[in-house]
């Protein structure tokens, strides 16, 4: 039964069965013959004008501002949707919507969001289905490797790099001797221009602010809550840097992760459940290929 479902073939019968009551439920908003020259103005039209003309759908609210309005306001509202609808009903009769192209996209748009929607209310995501997706796509729901520590920074710009690396390494006997805890360390050194204290922050984060090289030396380090490491050369500098965690590359459980790949599922399966129902429609047009390449082209 799961099986005959997810058919494309039965989603374009479903399709075209919803298209048939959308047409059957909103036919009335479009004039035929017998009632182009009428119009009909009611409380649903007027709400309905309003929500779309103030891009809010919100039924209840706009129901109680059309019961606040005075009788020259309503009468305003009524002479307003009127106007549009006249001009609507016009350029119809004058067939505008078949040459102009953002009528064209907007109507294709929707007939897409109609088409979607019949094709993502055939998808179910089981467990067995949820297992062998997370499986295959394991490296999209990886953590990233981070790293947890603080730096002590001196700037080769303003000391030179013989000066930079000497003054550090005098700081780094005077930080371990003193026992300098993670957050002492700003009380040394010279400013840098980005932060101070690097917390579960990815190693293409750090490589931002420091440079690769820096990343690379920064991995080689062994964690420690009380050694000040280094120093460690810098795009600005040298640093000293007690690094506090080095997490590698993780791997969720598919229960930690569960809302995300049943979403990246659902969406997988509508996307091929709507290219199939695109197929089943387009068997049903025969595709004439003219010229394309203009003459001095080829």
């Amino acid at each position: 039964m799961t099986r005959w479902l997810r058919e494309p073939l039965v989603h374009f019968v479903v399709a075209g069965a919803i298209l048939f009551g959308a047409f059957a439920l909103f036919r009335d908003d479009v004039p035929n013959d017998n009632d182009s020259r009428t119009i009909v103005v009611d409380r649903r039209a007027l709400l309905t004008f309003l929500q779309y003309r103030a891009n809010a759908f919100e039924a209840e609210t706009f129901g109680n501002a059309l019961d606040s309005m005075s009788d020259a306001e309503i009468q305003e509202l009524i002479d307003a949707y009127v106007d549009e609808e006249i001009l609507y009903r016009q350029a119809l009769e004058y067939r505008l919507e078949t040459s102009d192209n953002i009528i064209r996209q907007r109507m294709v748009q929707k007939m897409s969001f109609v088409l979607t929607d019949v094709a993502a209310a055939g998808q179910a995501a089981d467990r067995a289905a949820l297992e062998a997706y997370f499986r295959e796509n394991i490296e999209a729901y990886a953590v990233a490797p981070w790293v947890t520590f603080t730096h002590v920074f001196f700037d080769a710009g303003r000391r030179g790099e013989a000066g930079a690396r000497d003054a550090a390494l005098a700081a780094q006997r005077e930080l371990n001797a003193d026992a300098v805890q993670f957050n002492d360390g700003a009380a040394f050194g010279d400013r840098f221009p980005y932060d101070r204290n690097y917390v579960e922050r990815t190693f293409e984060f750090v490589a931002g602010h420091f440079g690769y090289d820096f990343v690379t030396a920064l991995g080689s380090l062994e964690p420690s809550a009380s050694a000040w490491q280094g120093p460690i050369r810098s795009a600005y500098g040298e640093h000293l840097v007690m690094l506090t965690r080095n997490v590698d590359r993780a791997y969720p459980t598919l229960d930690e992760v569960r809302s995300n790949v049943e979403r990246d599922f659902l969406n997988e399966q509508t996307s091929a459940a709507l290219a199939g129902m695109t197929r089943a429609i387009r068997d049903g047009y025969r595709i004439e290929v003219g010229e394309i390449r203009s003459p001095q082209g080829q």
